[in-house]
């Protein structure tokens, strides 16, 4: 493996990505950066951690900021072939040398939808419900291996609170979401996630390559997320006064698989008690949260 490069994709229109198809067979228009890190995601999330490939790609994409790793691999494209009776060299081997996706990870913009429940169990980002073979709804449950009940009960989408529908009715729903330990429900964030480097590759630090490029640009670009009062307004905004237009103040939070959480302490993040457990795809997660020190900057206007 040569020095591995690290690429930065900033939010891209993704119009006509086919969810139900693997990052080859998606349309020439998508961005090659992004059939990159769909390529990593798909081999550790998909068939590594069996998550449905439908459920992999989301709406965040789009406006999100991809990181992607590359290596350069050589790698022979065919064999040399000798003559059996001789041992003369009939074709000699050939090998070329590309640049390999292996690492990649995301950061997702405010706003966000409500923090999960605690004990909650999402399926493509719904939170579902278990209904009984009596018609009676239980408790959400879940566990690593797949999104399915453990008990063989019938997933159903969850109603939503009044909360919930207002934040999620918005084109920028801002709305007030529950307070936790590291957050007051209040302050915009940023979403740290899809962090994925293929089994081949891990343990050359590709992982933490990847989080330090994330926070050196984010300490460099602090105001690249907040939205422009010229071209949203302060209704859509939902601000009454300059004060309450929303702005990043460096605080970064990750769903984390509870099987990294020491990965992501020993990155200075932080598991947020008041957030729980929930359940992504079959799989445990817990909520982290750290802030970085960034410039005091004003609005956009």
């Amino acid at each position: 493996m040569g020095t591995p490069f690290i690429t930065l994709l900033e939010p891209s229109r993704l119009d006509g990505y086919d969810r139900s198809k693997p990052h080859d067979q998606q349309p020439a228009h998508i961005p090659q950066a992004f059939c990159d890190a769909m390529e990593v995601r798909e081999a550790v999330f998909v068939r590594e951690q069996s998550v449905p490939l439908q459920n992999e790609h989301d709406a965040d994409d789009a406006r999100s900021c991809h990181w992607v790793t590359y290596a350069s691999v050589h790698q022979t494209v065919s064999p040399e072939q000798r003559d059996p009776a001789t041992g003369e060299i009939l074709r000699p081997r050939r090998s070329e040398t590309r640049s390999m996706p292996i690492g990649t990870l995301r950061v997702v913009p405010f706003p966000h939808p409500p923090h999960p429940q605690a004990g909650g169990r999402y399926v493509d980002n719904v939170l579902q419900e278990d209904e009984g073979e009596d018609g009676q709804v239980g408790g959400s449950g879940g566990g690593s291996g797949n999104a399915a009940s453990p008990t063989g009960a019938r997933p159903r989408a969850r109603t939503l609170t009044s909360v919930d529908e207002e934040r999620q009715a918005s084109a920028l729903p801002y709305g007030a979401d529950r307070p936790t330990t590291y957050h007051d429900g209040k302050e915009p964030y940023v979403k740290l996630g899809r962090m994925a480097v293929i089994p081949e590759f891990r343990g050359h630090h590709i992982a933490g390559q990847l989080w330090h490029a994330a926070k050196k640009w984010l300490e460099e670009n602090p105001t690249f997320f907040n939205p422009s009062v010229t071209e949203l307004g302060m209704d859509q905004l939902k601000a009454g006064a300059p004060s309450d237009i929303p702005k990043w103040n460096g605080l970064i939070c990750c769903h984390a698989q509870k099987s990294v959480v020491g990965l992501y302490e020993r990155w200075g993040f932080k598991v947020d008690e008041g957030m729980g457990t929930w359940y992504e795809e079959g799989i445990p997660h817990v909520g982290m949260f750290q802030r970085l020190k960034i410039k005091e900057v004003n609005p956009k206007v």
